[in-house]
């Protein structure tokens, strides 16, 4: 199938949507910014589903963020089973440890973080993907207004700088940190054209 251009600056473009399997569970992939987590927060108190951000299974919890409640449960039982969460483990054992824990307390999952990318192939994810593709520089700027403020980060520099130098260098490195959203987007234009080579599941 033709698609338009893969750079898309500004303009928000549709969200890909592709069933892989007949599970419950909806998988929503995108950069940073790309509003992943606002898509999923209005599910956090229904109790139908459990919303798991994988990328919060290893990163500090940011400023007033809202967690899912089953994550320390989920966070506890990965560490009994591996003895620890460590990025080198790779991600799909988590991922299907996760969806079983889910599917044991009869639910609905809807996973997302960025740590979903290192699912190789990403066709081994269940059932639907769903992909945000905002515009680049949105994201870009969306991530750089709601990382800096992270209390945790933002006295780590001030501590090292000084409060004037503390707050440059933390905005300094949270736009080197954050290019790689230009990246990403390669990445899931690439992932697209591996979704887009299946079949769909009926």
């Amino acid at each position: 199938m033709q698609r338009k251009s893969k750079i898309y600056l500004f303009k928000d473009r549709t969200d890909y949507i592709k069933k892989l399997t007949n599970d419950n569970v909806i998988n929503i992939i995108g950069t940073k910014g790309s509003g992943k987590t606002t898509s999923t927060i209005k599910y956090i108190n229904d109790d139908n589903y459990i919303v798991i951000n994988c990328d919060r299974l290893y990163e500090l919890p940011e400023n007033n963020i809202l967690e899912d409640k089953y994550l320390p449960d989920i966070k506890n039982m990965l560490k009994e089973k591996y003895g620890e969460i460590s990025e080198k483990q790779e991600f799909i054992h988590y991922y299907n440890d996760i969806l079983d824990f889910i599917k044991a307390r009869k639910k609905k999952a809807i996973i997302e973080g960025n740590v979903i990318y290192d699912i190789k192939p990403i066709t081994l994810l269940k059932g639907t993907v769903i992909v945000k593709r905002t515009g680049i520089i949105k994201c870009f700027i969306r991530a750089i207004k709601r990382d800096y403020p992270n209390k945790y980060y933002l006295n780590q520099e001030i501590a090292k700088h000084g409060p004037f130098f503390g707050k440059f260098f933390r905005l300094k490195n949270i736009i080197k940190r954050r290019k790689n959203i230009f990246k990403i987007y390669h990445d899931i234009e690439k992932i697209i054209d591996e979704l887009e080579n299946l079949k769909e599941i009926s």
